[in-house]
């Protein structure tokens, strides 16, 4: 993932004339382009993009959360295809089976791994693949 990728996005998103998927994906690249000036760098690498996208893709599922309660439903069709748009950008997530089944054959493979292990050996080898309170949730149940 290249902010170049997120802008071309953008042409597309305008010559579709799709509004929502539009103003996304600049909230996306303005995100991008506030953490590069962060971190004083022409271009963020691959990793640190994905967590910019993670971020938003979080803070708009708790905004989505929070509008089911609020009983706002104008906003729910919005904020799902928000959603569906920013997981269009990030790689394959792994399924909560998929996780359980890395961590038990890690576990099986070296019974001395703690949960602070397995979740060290998940950030190296799958970042960006999982969401990571799902990941804690099935370390938790195996590690007990």
């Amino acid at each position: 993932m290249k902010k170049s990728d997120l802008q071309a996005a953008i042409k597309q998103a305008m010559k579709d004339k799709d509004k929502i998927r539009l103003e996304t994906i600049r909230g996306v690249l303005s995100a991008v382009q506030y953490e590069e000036m962060e971190k004083k760098t022409e271009e963020l690498p691959p990793e640190a993009m994905i967590t910019v996208l993670q971020r938003e893709l979080k803070r708009r599922r708790e905004e989505l959360e929070f509008a089911q309660q609020a009983g706002r439903p104008e906003l729910l069709e919005k904020l799902n295809t928000e959603i569906s748009v920013l997981e269009g950008f990030l790689p394959q997530q792994l399924a909560p089976e998929q996780i359980e089944k890395i961590v038990s054959d890690l576990r099986s493979s070296s019974p001395a791994l703690n949960l602070g292990g397995a979740m060290k050996h998940l950030k190296d080898q799958y970042s960006g693949q999982y969401d990571s309170k799902v990941a804690s949730d099935v370390c938790r149940k195996i590690f007990g």
